[in-house]
């Protein structure tokens, strides 16, 4: 017969189970956080989709005021752009030439943005207007990124 004198330390074990539920609780914020950034978007653009859903967007306005987008791709303005306003595109070769293809951003936050720098931008469109009416995304999120392999997208299928 064995006699076995345990002594239970109940703050200690409350202690150990108050960390093990918060690190349970900190590993299911990281998996939802983590599939927030996959946040289901309107728009995903890559090399494949980029122009169709440009020219989708530009056809159809007012049905896609508010509806959300993700991008990436190099910076450029122009002398007649006012402050916060950029085009986030890329390059796309027509007929053998190349032509910058994008969108109009606009964003109001403090962030350096050059010509030619590579973003990754989030927003939202709204309306908005240059030299015609055209939709503008109101940047969420930018960040730089390093450019990718393939600078280029595929031309629109309506060509």
């Amino acid at each position: 017969m064995y006699i076995c004198n345990l002594k239970l330390d109940v703050k200690k074990i409350i202690i150990i189970i108050a960390i093990f539920l918060v690190a349970i609780s900190l590993i299911i914020e990281i998996r939802n956080s983590s599939s927030l950034s996959l946040k289901n978007y309107d728009y995903v653009l890559d090399e494949t989709n980029f122009t169709n859903i440009l020219k989708s967007v530009h056809d159809n306005i007012d049905e896609n005021i508010g509806k959300t987008i993700k991008l990436s791709g190099f910076i450029f303005k122009l002398p007649d752009f006012k402050e916060g306003y950029f085009v986030c595109g890329r390059n796309m070769m027509l007929n053998g030439e190349e032509k910058v293809v994008g969108f109009l951003c606009f964003y109001d936050g403090n962030i350096s943005i050059k010509d030619s720098e590579w973003f990754e931008i989030t927003g939202e469109f709204i309306k908005g207007y240059y030299t015609t009416d055209m939709p503008v995304i109101k940047v969420h999120t930018i960040d730089k990124i390093i450019a990718p392999s393939n600078t280029f997208v595929e031309t629109p299928n309506f060509l």
